[in-house]
């Protein structure tokens, strides 16, 4: 202890103390002053400071050979899943393409993707792009440029001055004639009449394209497409056209890989991949794979519980996969899969008649129409499937597949699908029609099978073999008892739903009629035709009332309800209140059933009467008129003139100059001479499509109603146009289209008819310049595919070495 501040000092050999620097003897007094606080607070640290311990012996790192340097921890920037006001920039992940958002501060560091489910979150975030400025234009006149100019203009003058002053040349002597082969075989003849070599008169060739190269540009294409965020209305339907791209070309596992895409896209819409997984399975068949086309198919079915049960996505799907399937001969399945999704409205016929120009691989939309008139059919999936098998070569089982189809009206109309196959095949092999090729199957009529041979009727040309089968289908149908029209029922009828229109053997009887119809009306022979237009209609009169009696059913439920309703409870026996409303509500659902069948009616009629103007039957349609006018008839065609086709009746007898016909029918109905007619617009049209003025079209289609339009006709023009016109022209038409769905199935359609015409080229250039979508451009992309893989256009030619000659 210090003698003098008292301060403990713990070590023995010290002679002054550390706190106040007095001698520990007491020899001299302290020379530094201390705080009694900080003496304090000393001593406690004094005391609580441990005893340090020796140092051990420390290896230095550089000394140790498995030392590691220490990693640095990394900073990964965290991307938002949605964006705010300051944190706005989009950076898309490569793994998942999922969307992230940050500060522009991101580009070029580390950052991680806001999906949990990502594989490889971490990433670096691409560089801003940096704009430069542009440089300033120079001036057009400078001085040297002014100079340069006069110079050249005054020694142009000077040449001028010495070639005109110059004297005439000499009249040079002829020079020899042609060589001629006078019996020497080795002096080379030299023909006058052929263009001279050097400068010939033909115009060069085209280089040849080298296919591979265009090929993966394309894809490339389509794979930047399908990652595209702006302007994309379907990224799955991207990665569905994708891999079909890469399955009409062959590479199937490219094609998996589109497909395992979808799964990192979580929206719901697995059912896109049926259609690539059924071209996969088609790829295996046509191998003799059929356990790995087996596979393709369930994996497709597994997807087909999703798909939608109406629409033009869910006929496509169901065609690609249900043709399949009908091969593999899994015919439960195919009829399972279509008949839940069976329509007759116009989606459903549009988009099954594309499914079999795509399935059968023609793409000629246009043309269908030639052997495929635009007749509604009742089970359009189920024509289209067995159509699209049987034309791939797979008769056998389609024939199959039509015993399995239980539904009588459905089993009738695959038939005639069946038919029309095997007219098409055998007018692509050069071969005749054999009318004994259709299979004989249980539960067809004699209806059912003269429909058949009717739908052959529309491939076939006007020769003797066609009017042999025409003459035997008339001698059938005369056989035919018309049967009596439809009328209301009675009025208990009416309650009991004791009533039946249209049985199965008449609608298959008005159609085999129809189609009769058009064949004698193209071959020129109209009186033939009309006679069988009056048959179908009479078949078609079965199928419900007329509509003024239906009408006026309507109108009575309506506006008599007491009436009925007292009625009813007389029949019926009953007083309770709740029985009576219970009986008028199924009387009223019946009678709105009648009038759901008397419109369907006056629709197939209607249909009838406006394909009958297409057909050229105006005359004959005109002499009908007259005669309802002094006999009406009691039928719907006074309302059918009446609402649609006064002013096509009137357009189609100016058409054929019967200016008594014009002056008959103008006195008897004036009102046509006010209204437009449709038949007019489509003929007209025609005429500027096929040449080609298509600002004219456009003009001509927005100036008229769009509901008289038919259905896929900008669709139809747009292959016409690409079979006739050049690319700028084409895509000219398909950018002008109003639906977007149609547009993209026309740059698909565009894409193949260009390919196949040896156009490519020109019309993939012609595309760079527009703006098109990223659907846009993978629907163009399937098509060029599609047309290289189904032309010998771009094939070099191998010239073969002439005799006595080696090759090089």
């Amino acid at each position: 202890m210090c003698p003098s501040c008292q301060q403990s000092v713990l070590d023995d050999d010290v002679k002054e103390c550390p706190f106040c620097g007095a001698a520990m003897d007491g020899s001299s007094g302290p020379t530094t002053p201390v705080k009694p606080a900080a003496r304090k607070t000393e001593a406690i640290a004094a005391k609580t400071k441990p005893t340090a311990k020796a140092e051990e012996p420390v290896q230095k790192k550089d000394d140790d050979p498995f030392a590691v340097k220490p990693k640095a921890p990394r900073k990964v920037i965290k991307l938002q899943r949605k964006p705010t006001a300051k944190v706005n920039h989009r950076v898309v992940c490569p793994m998942c393409d999922t969307n992230g958002f940050g500060t522009e501060a991101v580009a070029g560091k580390e950052v991680k993707c806001p999906n949990p489910k990502c594989l490889m979150p971490i990433f670096t975030a691409p560089e801003l792009e940096v704009v430069e400025p542009e440089e300033p234009k120079k001036p057009l006149i400078t001085p040297v440029r002014i100079f340069s100019l006069v110079a050249v203009l005054v020694m142009a003058g000077i040449g001028i001055f010495f070639y005109i002053n110059l004297p005439p040349a000499p009249t040079p002597d002829p020079g020899p004639g042609p060589i001629v082969n006078n019996g020497n075989n080795n002096i080379d003849q030299v023909d006058p009449e052929k263009n001279d070599p050097v400068n010939p008169d033909v115009p060069p060739t085209k280089p040849p394209i080298d296919v591979k190269a265009f090929e993966q540009t394309i894809f490339q294409s389509s794979i930047d497409s399908a990652l595209q965020r702006s302007d994309n209305r379907s990224k799955p339907y991207c990665r569905q056209l994708n891999a079909e791209a890469y399955i009409a070309n062959g590479d199937l596992a490219n094609a998996l890989e589109q497909l395992e895409a979808f799964d990192a896209l979580e929206m719901g819409l697995n059912y896109f991949k049926i259609t690539p997984l059924s071209n996969i399975g088609w790829a295996h068949l046509k191998k003799g794979d059929t356990a790995a086309a087996n596979k393709s198919a369930d994996e497709a079915l597994t997807f087909s519980s999703k798909l939608p049960q109406k629409g033009a996505e869910a006929v496509r799907h169901a065609v690609a996969l249900g043709s399949l399937l009908v091969a593999l001969e899994r015919y439960e399945d195919a009829r399972t899969l279509l008949e839940t999704r069976e329509d007759v409205q116009d989606v459903a016929q549009s988009a099954a008649r594309i499914a079999i120009v795509i399935e059968s691989g023609t793409f000629a939309l246009d043309e269908s129409y030639d052997w495929l008139p635009k007749v509604r059919w009742t089970s359009p999936l189920s024509f289209a499937t067995a159509y699209s098998a049987a034309i791939r070569g797979y008769s056998t089982q389609t024939a199959a597949f039509i015993k399995a189809v239980k539904d009588p009206m459905r089993k009738s109309e695959c038939l005639a699908a069946y038919a029309a196959a095997q007219a098409n095949l055998a007018i692509q092999s050069g071969v005749a029609f054999q009318t004994d090729q259709l299979p004989e199957i249980e539960g067809i009529t004699t209806e059912d099978q003269n429909r058949a041979l009717a739908q052959v009727l529309q491939s076939l040309k006007k020769d003797a073999a066609s009017e042999k089968l025409s003459t035997q289908i008339a001698t059938a149908m005369a056989s035919w008892e018309i049967p009596p029209a439809a009328v209301i029922p009675p009025f208990r009828s009416i309650y009991d739903g004791d009533y039946q229109y249209g049985s199965i053997k008449h609608r298959a009887a008005a159609h085999a009629q129809l189609l009769l119809a058009r064949y004698y009306a193209l071959a020129g022979e109209k009186a033939k035709a009309w006679e069988h237009i009056e048959k179908s209609l009479n078949y078609t009169a079965t199928m419900g009332p007329t509509q003024a009696a239906a009408d006026a059913l309507v109108k009575e439920v309506d506006q008599n309800r007491a009436t009925i309703q007292s009625r009813l409870a007389n029949e019926l026996n009953i007083e309770e209140d709740i029985r009576k409303r219970t009986a008028f509500n199924r009387y009223r659902t019946n009678a709105n059933s009648i009038a759901t069948e008397a419109q369907n009616r006056i629709d197939l009629e209607s249909q009838i009467y406006d394909v009958t103007l297409d057909w050229g039957l105006s005359d004959q349609y005109f002499q009908a008129f007259q005669a309802d006018l002094k006999s009406p008839r009691t039928d719907n065609f006074q309302m059918i003139v009446e609402n649609t086709l006064s002013t096509d009746l009137l357009y189609s007898l100016r058409q054929s100059a019967n200016e008594t016909a014009v002056k008959e029918f103008l006195a008897a109905w004036p009102s046509a001479a006010d209204g437009k007619s449709r038949l007019e617009s489509r003929m007209e049209i025609n005429r500027l499509v096929d040449a080609g003025n298509i600002a004219q079209v456009r003009d001509l289609m927005k100036r008229i109603d769009l509901s008289l339009h038919d259905p896929l006709i900008e669709l139809r023009y747009a292959c016409r146009i690409a079979e006739q016109q050049n690319s700028e022209v084409t895509l000219d038409w398909i950018a002008g289209m109003n639906s977007i769905a149609d547009q993209e199935v026309a740059y698909r359609f565009s894409g193949v008819k260009m390919t196949r015409r040896g156009e490519i080229d020109p019309f993939w250039n012609a595309t760079l310049k527009r703006n098109l979508s990223a659907t846009d451009k993978c629907s163009r992309n399937l098509g060029l595919i599609e047309g290289l893989n189904s032309t010998d256009v771009y094939k070099q030619k191998v010239e073969e070495p002439q005799s006595g000659k080696k090759k090089p």
